[in-house]
């Protein structure tokens, strides 16, 4: 789970550890330590008050990311639950991962961009991709115009990335074929 959450780019250990809940901050400065010492992570501290972390993945490490995605886009079909009473999913970590979690399926995918905004109850969340030559990019700018922006719940993302893949609570404006082809490749086999 660690080499996912850093699949994106260089974090910082406070965002990690957010990312991972029920995972306590021990038990996590050990795995990383220990995936720094095998050449999969790099930490770099910043002489800063307070203190900061950031971890990045290695090239080592970016050569686990098919094996992670691969294994999370199984889980994500055959295992993945409705949340439990207490059960925390986090949409963010979720958001945040679907270029990985694509990354099989995306040279089927149009080029074009996709605004993904989670709304209450939760922080607001927004993320913008962008498929292009067979890649799923999360993308700072869009040159252009957005193909179209995905709109929901924090509940609505979840029932529409996990397993039934219900999309009937998200609210899409633009171009609602391609976005919808973009999440429904995460169901397809």
């Amino acid at each position: 789970m660690i080499v996912l959450q850093l699949a994106p780019g260089r974090m910082r250990l406070s965002q990690l550890q957010n990312c991972l809940p029920g995972v306590s901050t021990g038990v996590l400065e050990r795995y990383v330590q220990q995936m720094v010492e095998l050449g999969l992570v790099t930490k770099t501290r910043f002489k800063e008050m307070p203190p900061r972390v950031e971890l990045e993945l290695t090239g080592a490490g970016q050569e686990l990311l098919p094996v992670a995605g691969a294994l999370t886009r199984w889980g994500m079909r055959h295992v993945w639950s409705p949340p439990r009473e207490r059960e925390c999913t986090n949409v963010d970590c979720l958001l945040r991962l679907l270029p990985v979690l694509l990354e099989e399926k995306a040279s089927s995918l149009p080029n074009g961009s996709v605004e993904a905004v989670a709304t209450r109850p939760g922080p607001r969340v927004s993320y913008l991709y962008q498929t292009k030559d067979g890649r799923v990019l999360v993308a700072d700018a869009i040159d252009g115009t957005v193909t179209a922006r995905v709109e929901g719940t924090h509940s609505a993302w979840i029932a529409a990335l996990g397993p039934p893949g219900d999309f009937a609570k998200l609210r899409v404006t633009g171009d609602e074929q391609f976005a919808l082809s973009m999440l429904e490749a995460l169901h397809r086999d």
